[in-house]
């Protein structure tokens, strides 16, 4: 079962947060403290050093307040770099499968804002953890294709993306990560040196409710995320 695809499940949850306790208070928000940004930049340097990583697009994203970022998936290295490119630390929706990888179970653990999510299933405990997020003003990281593409091609969204954004009213933010398929391509545990970079596309405003708006959303999604991908690397 797609765990993002279930939109009557999902409906039944937002409704009904508030009878769970929040898991995103202010302890959370102490997080992006001195430590954060210490123990970030000194990641950040060797990434650049590893794979001379480079961000386009900073300015699109939102200085203050809640979205969700949505990103093509190729490698297993995307939601670490991903969250080395924004300037604030954010939550987001990973495969529970990197709980599993030595090196990357001591990250996500450490990084304590990550969620992980059981695939196999409709995850509704990832799912309000992740409404939770927003709704305290965090940026939600979600890779709405399910896993990572095998062979790099952007595959189909699921709508749990444009729901999550739709429930939340926050805008959808596109990005499109290049070259973490060739760094970690799968299949590999030690990444190699290659050029990375992320680019982040035009926000899209907080859809509607209904399928239509979802869908439409999504599809909106999917076209930045394309169009950024074929990009020359020197254009934002």
């Amino acid at each position: 079962m797609k765990p993002f695809d279930n939109i009557t499940c999902l409906t039944r949850l937002v409704y009904n947060e508030q009878r769970h306790e929040s898991v995103w208070g202010t302890g959370a928000r102490r997080l992006n403290g001195p430590f954060y940004r210490a123990l970030r930049f000194v990641i950040r340097a060797i990434a650049r050093v590893l794979f001379g990583l480079s961000v386009t697009g900073s300015e699109r994203l939102p200085r203050a307040g809640a979205a969700v970022l949505v990103s093509n998936h190729a490698s297993w290295l995307d939601p670490i770099i991903l969250a080395l490119a924004l300037t604030r630390k954010p939550a987001f929706l990973a495969m529970e499968e990197l709980w599993r990888m030595p090196g990357v179970r001591l990250v996500m653990r450490a990084w304590r804002l990550a969620i992980p999510v059981h695939r196999e299933t409709v995850d509704t405990a990832a799912l309000r953890r992740g409404l939770q997020a927003l709704k305290n003003g965090a940026l939600l990281i979600v890779f709405p294709e399910g896993g990572i593409s095998p062979d790099g091609h952007l595959r189909p969204f699921h709508r749990g993306a444009a729901l999550l954004a739709a429930r939340a009213q926050v805008p959808i933010v596109p990005i499109a990560i290049v070259g973490t398929g060739e760094a970690l391509p799968l299949g590999r545990v030690i990444p190699r040196p290659r050029p990375v970079s992320v680019r982040i596309g035009t926000p899209i405003p907080a859809p509607g409710p209904t399928r239509d708006d979802l869908l439409h959303a999504s599809d909106q999604a999917a076209s930045q995320i394309r169009e950024l991908l074929e990009r020359p690397p020197r254009e934002r």
